[in-house]
């Protein structure tokens, strides 16, 4: 990006370590290594002809994927670098499961991190704010009269988190009080989300406001800060899809910008998302901002964890 230093890819760390003995009762079992390292050890128990993790990019090779199996046991040993996360299913003969070991479960999915869940996503006592169901989404009122506005592309995947996260941000001074829409992508998803200028113009705004979103949602959240700079005054992109569109021409919006008048935007990508990369590596040199690589993959267990940290970049510039 803009006045920062080029991104130097480190070395990825080894892929798999023999399982250590141990009790397979808990999964996943985190042993800390030296250099940064952690060894995540999966396990699952029964008859199967073959068990998989299913963890975002967690790695290149899908024979990686294969737990190995010592009589019922099946397991499998994974290095990463300390600060990794990942929501997870199993796959047993194919039929993707939560992991019966495991009790931490959110949304459906089993949860594996090496370091400690956002402390923004603590849940408080009482709540300091009013959601309620728009046309478009939903909206978060702060009790406090509000002094800037936020617009969260993929709103329905936010209604429990985000408000509980704006709480404890602008509580602890972190943010100024802020309107927030929780904009629905609804069935039309890819449709309203890949640098679509007429659902750009009509997404809600007051004063001078931050747009995040991603996946195509980042695409979409960088879009709009470069099509409306009278409304949209930084982004937060997570993910962002700034491949699209697939075919002879990618990478649209990269070619859109002006170098003139680059917007403001927080970058944020898994150090598993090489596919992603490149992708971001280029758009992020016609832009002003900042850049942020999480220890993870394209996995919105993880974007929920970094989300605060590009909305205090964001409103802190």
């Amino acid at each position: 990006m803009r006045d920062l230093p080029p991104r130097v890819p480190r070395p990825a760390p080894p892929l798999t370590l023999p399982t250590p003995a141990h009790d397979a009762s808990l999964s996943p079992r985190v042993t800390s290594l030296d250099d940064g390292l952690s060894a995540v050890t999966f396990s699952w128990r029964g008859q199967a002809e073959e068990v998989r993790v299913l963890a975002n990019k967690l790695t290149h090779d899908t024979d990686a994927a294969v737990m190995e199996r010592t009589g019922d046991l099946w397991h499998r040993t994974y290095v990463v670098r300390d600060g990794w996360r990942a929501s997870y299913r199993l796959s047993v003969d194919g039929t993707a499961i939560a992991d019966p070991l495991n009790p931490r479960v959110w949304q459906g999915f089993s949860i594996a991190e090496t370091t400690p869940p956002s402390p923004w996503l603590a849940a408080r006592a009482e709540p300091l704010h009013e959601l309620s169901r728009q046309t478009i989404g939903w909206r978060y009122d702060p009790v406090r009269p509000p002094r800037g506005t936020l617009v969260v592309l993929d709103g329905e995947h936010w209604v429990d988190d985000l408000p509980v996260m704006l709480d404890n941000l602008i509580e602890a001074g972190e943010l100024p009080p802020v309107t927030a829409w929780l904009v629905e992508s609804g069935p039309d998803r890819v449709g309203r989300l890949t640098c679509n200028p007429e659902f750009v113009d009509a997404l809600p705004y007051e004063g001078a406001t931050v747009i995040a979103g991603q996946s195509f949602g980042g695409l979409t959240a960088v879009y709009a800060a470069h099509r409306r700079p009278d409304r949209f005054v930084a982004a937060v992109s997570q993910s962002g899809s700034f491949w699209w569109p697939n075919g002879p021409e990618p990478e649209w919006l990269t070619g859109e910008l002006s170098p003139s008048a680059p917007p403001v935007v927080h970058l944020q990508v898994g150090t598993d998302e090489w596919a992603l990369h490149g992708p971001t590596a280029r758009i992020g040199e016609r832009l002003q901002g900042t850049y942020r690589e999480y220890e993870g993959g394209h996995d919105r267990y993880c974007w929920r964890n970094e989300l605060a940290t590009g909305l205090i970049t964001a409103y802190a510039s």
